[in-house]
């Protein structure tokens, strides 16, 4: 049974930045299935490094949506990124030195705790700010520059 379940009430209206969450969700799925096959330390080890790998990129994307769509709230936000970066770091390195139970449930119930409060959460406020239409709607300032010299 997966401990996060992806559901609409998740969708913070740009396909891009859903695609990522979703794939977090799998993702945290499959590591907790992992952990609780005892499918090995190393392939535990591997998701989590993919996880973090996967997290930082998704947060640079969303803080670049933010900065070009002028989200006020853009600070707060990042340094919600970069808190939940480096807890997520910490529990690697945690983890790495002593694969027990205990650490491994500490993993699952800070990653269940981010997608259940920070997308619902802090994502959802940058909602009105950021959309597919709005993204979309906003050409970057490589186009802009392009279109103006056209």
């Amino acid at each position: 049974m997966p401990v996060i379940l992806w559901t609409d009430e998740y969708e913070v209206g740009v396909e891009s930045l859903d695609a990522d969450h979703i794939m977090i969700f799998s993702l945290i799925n499959h590591i907790d299935e992992a952990i609780r096959s005892e499918a090995g330390d190393r392939t535990v080890r591997r998701m989590l490094r993919l996880l973090l790998t996967l997290a930082i990129d998704h947060f640079q994307h969303e803080e670049n949506l933010m900065k070009k769509n002028n989200y006020p709230d853009i600070e707060a936000h990042t340094a919600e990124h970069h808190q939940i970066a480096t807890k997520l770091q910490s529990l690697i390195g945690a983890y790495e030195q002593d694969p027990s139970a205990k650490v491994s449930g500490k993993i699952i119930k800070t990653l269940a705790t981010w997608v259940n409060v920070h997308i619902p959460g802090t994502d959802m406020r940058y909602r009105p700010y950021i959309s597919n239409k709005k993204a979309q709607a906003q050409p970057d300032a490589e186009h802009r520059l392009q279109a103006e010299a056209g």
